[in-house]
């Protein structure tokens, strides 16, 4: 699924849920039809992603889901990881090598692309632009750190270089994060623990479960 589709929840949400729905007619172009009565699960690598997934329901096939707010979960390896740094490291962008493969930061770059965005959506009309690029300032000023999550097996050396960079440009401290592919290493292997993933039947829907769970079901699982 397209990464941008992170910043417009409700479009994240009716994609995800009309692939969804492909799925079970069998009309999406990647599963194998002669599996579909075999499918065990569909699998959503997503987090809550700013309530994007709430209401997210399969009438056919279970929905497995991390319990995670955001994608970092999955790179830091469980909800608890993410739990403990975000309350003691107040303020972090985090950094990843995907952010970095997909262009993606808080610097000059940002703001131009940003700006050049703004500027097809609103006509070109110079004032708005400028006023969404001051709020997008005033939101960066919460940030104190960049946080570069490295990954077992990989290397990280261009992206720890990319995030001194972006820190050097944003005037914040950099600091590095060992990641761990515990959780997702899980999540594709069907080790499906409670603890760490939401098991969706058909029919159930996700909400958020405003506690350490994250998420849960229509059922109050």
């Amino acid at each position: 699924m397209q990464q941008d589709l992170h910043s417009h929840p409700n479009l994240l949400r009716d994609a995800l849920q009309n692939e969804i729905n492909l799925i079970e007619s069998g009309n999406d172009l990647h599963t194998n039809r002669i599996h579909l009565e075999s499918t065990d699960a569909i699998l959503l690598g997503y987090g809550l992603c700013s309530n994007a997934l709430v209401g997210i329901t399969s009438a056919r096939f279970p929905l497995v889901i991390p319990r995670a707010h955001d994608c970092i979960t999955h790179f830091m390896g469980s909800k608890e990881r993410y739990a403990d740094y975000f309350e003691k490291v107040k303020g972090t962008f985090f950094y990843t090598q995907g952010w970095l493969d997909l262009g993606l930061d808080i610097g000059q770059a940002d703001i131009e692309r940003k700006r050049s965005e703004y500027l097809e959506r609103f006509d070109r009309d110079e004032d708005t632009v400028e006023y969404l690029l001051e709020m997008d300032k005033e939101i960066l000023k919460n940030y104190r750190y960049v946080t570069y999550i490295t990954w077992p097996g990989m290397p990280n050396e261009s992206g720890i270089a990319a995030a001194k960079k972006l820190a050097s440009e944003t005037g914040l401290d950099v600091l590095q994060y060992e990641g761990s592919n515990r959780l997702l290493s899980d999540f594709v292997n069907g080790n499906w623990n409670e603890e760490d993933f939401l098991i969706l039947e058909p029919g159930q829907s996700l909400q958020p479960s405003y506690d350490s769970m994250i998420i849960k079901s229509t059922s109050g699982v």
